[in-house]
């Protein structure tokens, strides 16, 4: 089963991603970037990571962004939610290495589907898991 990282400082917000995820996903939720990389450092190579944007510029965040779009070792996509539908942040977002963004509130079908193209499952599989 693939897994997923999730690094979001809102507890509601990461419980309802872990709550609808692990039906098709070994998911991992963190409040911040440190214990994401704390995470990541343990050898545990998820096949996603989902984070929050509206602290992508901080530069734990950045560098923890890098850390997983730029290691040789890691290269795992990253999709970012966004707080508000507003194109900077989603170029900001795409610069600093994201699969992809989507912007808060989402459908959770969509970001699921989204995620899944970020692994490359195909999208036979991902009609049977979203189903």
């Amino acid at each position: 089963m693939e897994s997923i990282l999730i690094v979001e400082s809102s507890y509601m917000m990461r419980l309802f991603l872990v709550n609808y995820l692990s039906k098709n996903f070994d998911v991992t939720a963190v409040e911040t970037p440190a214990e994401a990389i704390e995470a990541l450092q343990k050898k545990w190579k998820p096949n996603a990571v989902i984070s929050n944007f509206h602290s992508a510029k901080s530069p734990e965040r950045k560098g923890f962004l890098e850390m997983v779009n730029t290691s040789n070792e890691l290269n795992i996509p990253a999709v970012l939610l966004t707080e508000e539908d507003k194109s900077d942040q989603r170029i900001d977002a795409l610069k600093l290495g994201a699969k992809d963004t989507l912007s808060k509130p989402f459908n959770p079908v969509e970001l699921q589907l989204r995620v899944m193209s970020a692994m490359g499952i195909s999208q036979r599989n991902m009609i049977k898991r979203v189903a």
